[in-house]
């Protein structure tokens, strides 16, 4: 499951990042890396992006970095 296929509001832990090197690197700068604990707030129209809570940081991201993202729900 990908980080676009969750609920609102539901916990989940990242699993597994399918996404270029800089990329993973970025994200994991801010708080999201393997084994973090994830919380979607909000989608964009269409689930165009996805806004993802870890600790107090949220973040946005596109939709095809949030299908890269793998989750498990917690």
């Amino acid at each position: 499951m990908n980080l676009l296929e969750t609920c609102v509001n539901e916990k989940c832990r990242v699993v597994s990042i399918d996404l270029n090197e800089d990329l993973k690197q970025h994200l994991c700068a801010m708080g999201l890396c393997l084994n973090a604990t994830v919380c979607v707030k909000r989608y964009g129209w269409f689930r165009n992006s996805v806004q993802v809570q870890i600790g107090q940081r949220l973040i946005a991201l596109g939709k095809d970095q949030a299908r890269g993202i793998e989750i498990r729900v917690a």
